[in-house]
């Protein structure tokens, strides 16, 4: 007579049920251990764990987890010397899933522990400021700071909704106080929203408490009137030291500065805003606008010109994203 792999589950099933009482507790473990447990010869970084039941598993796993944790660390500044000190990558044992693969395992086979590395929020790069993001595809990111006038503001969603754009907004937090239905019409329509600081200050000048409260309260503002946080920092007229940059990265921002600057502020010929677009856009490019007349006039060319080129408008978050 053949008996088949599941006519054995089976018949050890009913042994686990009847014997359980008659044969002794030793001999209803060791066919538990042969039914349920970890197939011979299996070993978990260099330890036997055959025969092993699901809850024996868990203390195992569990006590080799500790070894192998790593505390996640933000990158940070030391203040003293002005050393970058750089982020640790943390890791964590998935005890449930290296559960599991012990008891999936096949005889004789080796289980390394299953891992989850525990990413830190500020990186090293936090503490350097961005001209210019990845060169790899083309891609560009359109920024907007707003200190001052809300006339033309409407006008240019309209043609970024047009053209299915997002750009990134840098309101300072002062405009944003002023004009907090223009700032949530701007995130309600999809767009990022930097921060430019509190107010329009030179930040360079700045002690470290001072330019502290210059990114925190643009933070704030910002998030009250539109709903979102910014994630990332424009130094108001591009004015900053490494004290700024550092002061923004422990506060969680990267830095970002501009590849190419339209000097729309100055309100040219809208031809002038276009053609300084056309002769410097690269990949990865970060360009600077302003909300103005000639930039309203010359914004429908300049998202012609960048798709007929193959390039496509992200935020500066999706821009630089790790």
């Amino acid at each position: 007579m053949i008996i088949t792999k599941r006519g054995l589950i089976l018949i050890l099933a009913v042994f686990l049920i009847l014997g359980a009482g008659v044969l002794g507790p030793g001999i209803y473990r060791a066919a538990q251990r042969t039914l349920s447990g970890v197939n011979k010869g299996v070993t978990l970084d260099g330890q036997l764990v055959e025969g092993l039941l699901e809850q024996e598993l868990y203390d195992v796993v569990a006590s080799l987890a500790e070894r192998f944790y790593v505390e996640a660390s933000n990158a940070s500044c030391n203040w003293q010397t002005g050393e970058i000190i750089e982020e640790v990558i943390g890791q964590v044992v998935d005890v449930q899933s290296t559960v599991d693969a012990l008891l999936k395992a096949p005889a004789h086979s080796q289980v390394d522990l299953v891992t989850v590395l525990v990413l830190p929020s500020i990186t090293k790069a936090h503490f350097e400021p961005i001209y210019r993001g990845p060169t790899s595809e083309p891609r560009v990111a359109l920024m907007v700071n707003v200190d001052w006038g809300d006339e033309f503001i409407p006008g240019m969603l309209d043609v970024f909704d047009h053209y299915g754009v997002s750009a990134t907004w840098f309101p300072t937090g002062r405009w944003a106080k002023e004009s907090p239905e223009l700032a949530k019409r701007i995130s309600q329509a999809g767009h990022e929203m930097g921060n430019h600081g509190g107010w329009h200050g030179m930040a360079s000048k700045m002690s470290r408490a001072e330019t502290a409260r210059l990114i925190q309260e643009g933070e704030d503002l910002v998030l009250e009137a539109s709903g979102q946080k910014p994630q990332v920092f424009a130094p108001p007229a591009g004015d900053f030291n490494q004290q700024t940059v550092s002061v923004a990265a422990e506060l969680g921002y990267k830095t970002v500065l501009w590849t190419v600057d339209t000097v729309d502020w100055q309100r040219p010929a809208p031809t002038v805003i276009i053609d300084r677009i056309k002769s410097n856009v690269v990949n990865g490019a970060l360009i600077l606008m302003h909300p103005t007349q000639p930039t309203l006039e010359a914004l429908p060319v300049i998202l012609d010109f960048l798709a007929q080129r193959g390039f496509q408008c992200v935020t500066v978050s999706e821009l630089l994203a790790d």
